[in-house]
């Protein structure tokens, strides 16, 4: 089980609120990350994302991690390494229509006919694939290790 992730935004109040919304859940503020930096939780406080300032990176201090702010490329040249995807009890139309009313790029989409995801891409920038509960049904029948060798011919 994933207890957390953490996510970089611009605007890290809102995401999160929006992320919330999604999650049918709640948004406060994350001190230790910063005075801009929020975290928003699932209504059963079993999943949480952590949403820091774009720019700000943990590293390995000498007792524990530490904040760094390093300086960040314009927003129109964003792009991340990493997504991650999230199980949710809202219909896929609901979690599109949160997104899209925050000005965000969300749409249904097919993952190679295994299952269908919500694509919620945060500030037009990073993803965030949503699961309702149908999809994650599907998800859950399909992404299975064997499923994965059989379909990409990976059996040794």
């Amino acid at each position: 089980m994933i207890a957390h992730v953490s996510l970089p935004a611009e605007n890290c109040k809102q995401v999160a609120e929006v992320l919330a919304q999604i999650l049918n859940g709640g948004a406060v503020r994350f001190p230790p990350g910063g005075p801009d930096a929020w975290n928003c939780w699932s209504r059963a406080n079993d999943f949480q994302i952590v949403v820091t300032p774009r720019g700000n990176v943990m590293l390995a201090g000498p007792v524990e991690q530490i904040w760094v702010t390093r300086p960040q490329p314009p927003s129109a040249e964003l792009a991340y390494e990493s997504h991650f995807a999230m199980a949710v009890e809202r219909p896929a139309s609901e979690v599109v229509d949160l997104a899209r009313a925050a000005g965000w790029q969300a749409r249904i989409c097919s993952r190679g006919g295994f299952f269908e995801v919500v694509e919620v891409w945060v500030e037009n920038a990073y993803l965030v694939e949503v699961l309702d509960p149908a999809q994650l049904a599907d998800y859950r029948r399909s992404m299975t290790v064997e499923n994965w060798k059989r379909a990409f011919g990976l059996e040794a």
